[in-house]
């Protein structure tokens, strides 16, 4: 009997999600090198990038060199379509390091090279292994230059035609959480602890046995009708009224627009992470006080997890979908992929394909606007593109 119960919980961790961290560029994997530092027992965690010192100096253990003939070690230099020709050249590589998860949770901060040019292709790889891939990218300082902001929006909008959603995090809005004398070492690490932060309280709600569990199911759900981008925010507390100070740090700070971002939602998830004195009252004041900033009708799936060494701390993080696009009824009709897609395609890659079977105008490119014509980028978004496909909206038959 013994064996048998040990063989049901060995089989029980195996079928929860199985995730996997990449970190591209230096960006991302100093947001890792940050997150693994207090991040027990983690997932598989990678470091893909063009710059060889930096892969060795990097404390991930799982290392991925790219582009070795084409950027011969040095980096991208800031070229963008040097990151994308040194992604495309190890493309086996990148094909190999998403196989056998269920899960992408890529890291980059855009502007540079290497990440710009190079996560757009890693997440269009895992997404035909079928993958869901989740992106968490930050933008540059203002003070970092119009050059880099604009190249951050060009390769942005790649990713979101190739990712299923993409969470952005504005390093000029995360600024404002931070006292004016802030040094620059300081900013950057504190950005890189947010990210690390939402990270980590998405994958111990997905991974791990907790007191309250979040099904994969649930994030695909949010991911996949999110119009391809998402919202993060975090809060934290400590003492007595930790729960009410981590409330307020979220939906009174610029993350989530003083909770203007909570109130148009139409669906999130909250993460609840806290130490064994985490109570049933915290838990429900949580619960009631999302309830009441999100719109009516709001889907809020909540999990909670009991970590040892936090007590006295508790820490929320959200992943809100602003642009909710509800999932067609089992019985409703949904847009043919074609002839081509297999039957037994996953879900996400089957959106993609009736993305690109009517994104024809430019020709090999699949982003939308005519041939040899620059995109339209606003804020991120290829304008060329209908709102409908951009949005990710099925057209019934």
């Amino acid at each position: 009997m013994s064996a048998i119960s040990d063989n049901a919980q060995e089989n029980a961790r195996e079928l929860r999600c199985r995730v996997l961290v990449a970190g591209i560029g230096g960006g991302g994997g100093n947001v890792l090198g940050h997150a693994l530092s207090g991040w027990n027992d983690p997932p598989t965690v990678a470091a893909i990038n063009t710059d060889a010192r930096a892969l060795e100096a990097t404390p991930i253990g799982l290392k991925v060199a790219i582009g070795r003939t084409v950027a011969k070690g040095l980096g991208a230099g800031g070229d963008a379509e040097l990151g994308r020709l040194a992604a495309n050249e190890d493309l086996d590589a990148l094909r190999a390091l998403v196989a056998g998860h269920d899960l992408l949770l890529l890291v980059a901060g855009l502007g540079g090279g290497t990440a710009t040019g190079a996560a757009p292709v890693l997440a269009r790889i895992a997404r035909e292994e079928g993958l869901l891939v989740l992106a968490y990218v930050t933008l540059p300082f203002a003070f970092e230059g119009a050059r880099r902001q604009e190249q951050a929006q060009e390769g942005l909008a790649d990713l979101r035609q190739s990712a299923d959603a993409v969470v952005c995090l504005p390093n000029q809005r995360l600024h404002a959480l931070l006292p004016p004398d802030t040094s620059l070492p300081d900013a950057f690490a504190f950005v890189d602890r947010m990210t690390s932060a939402g990270l980590r309280g998405l994958w111990t709600l997905l991974a791990r046995d907790n007191m309250l569990n979040l099904d994969f199911s649930d994030l695909q759900s949010l991911v996949e009708n999110s119009g391809n981008e998402c919202c993060f925010g975090y809060g934290e507390g400590q003492g007595a009224g930790k729960a009410d100070q981590a409330l307020r740090g979220l939906l009174d700070g610029p993350m989530l627009e003083k909770g203007r971002v909570i109130a148009n939602s139409g669906a999130m998830i909250l993460s609840v992470t806290g130490g064994p004195d985490l109570s049933l009252a915290e838990l429900e004041t949580i619960h009631r006080r999302f309830q009441e900033a999100a719109r009516p009708g709001a889907r809020i799936s909540m999990g909670a997890a009991v970590l040892d060494g936090w007590t006295g701390r508790l820490a929320l993080t959200v992943l809100a979908a602003e642009h909710w696009i509800p999932p067609p009824k089992p019985d409703s009709l949904v847009m043919d992929a074609g002839p081509d897609a297999p039957a037994d395609e996953p879900a996400g890659r089957r959106r993609k394909n009736v993305q690109q079977s009517e994104l024809q105008l430019g020709g090999a490119n699949d982003r939308g606007r005519f041939r040899d014509v620059a995109p339209t980028i606003v804020e991120g978004a290829d304008l060329d593109i209908p709102v409908y496909i951009r949005r990710g909206i099925r057209i019934p038959s």
